[in-house]
């Protein structure tokens, strides 16, 4: 009786396993000839209502509320990404993927964004959470 009670447990254990890698949002891999550049936010508790926007060259790209990414399927060369309170510089070469963490940072009367290098390892751990957001355009 144990073992038919372990043997369903472990049975359990490898549907739910097998259905998170089904799950799992990955971003796909970057055209030929370009990069890429995804732009993620988690969905930690702190700034709960507050958006992230991401810039570039002052125009917003996108705007990640909690659980969202963005990919940027951009020409090789160095883009710096801004918001209202930080910067990242990211040097994307050909066939390269580049991740940009978004996360809010305690403030004074409200959080504050704040963008992070990333690498992959980090964007997978919570993938299979995130929405896909459209950009509004595609830095060049």
């Amino acid at each position: 009786m144990k073992a038919l009670i372990f043997a369903a447990a472990l049975l359990a254990g490898s549907a739910a396993v097998a259905q998170d890698a089904v799950t799992t949002e990955v971003a796909a891999a970057p055209v030929a000839g370009t990069g890429k550049i995804v732009v993620y936010r988690q969905g930690a508790m702190m700034g709960l209502g507050l958006g992230c926007p991401i810039r570039y060259k002052e125009k917003e790209v996108v705007e990640l509320g909690r659980n969202k990414y963005a990919e940027l399927d951009v020409k090789p060369g160095k883009y710096v990404l801004t918001n209202k309170t930080s910067s990242v510089m990211i040097d994307v070469a050909a066939g390269e993927t580049a991740y940009v963490r978004c996360t809010i940072k305690p403030g004074m009367l409200t959080g504050r964004a704040d963008l992070q290098y990333s690498d992959k390892e980090s964007y997978d751990k919570q993938a299979h959470e995130f929405e896909k957001k459209t950009p509004n355009f595609i830095p060049e």
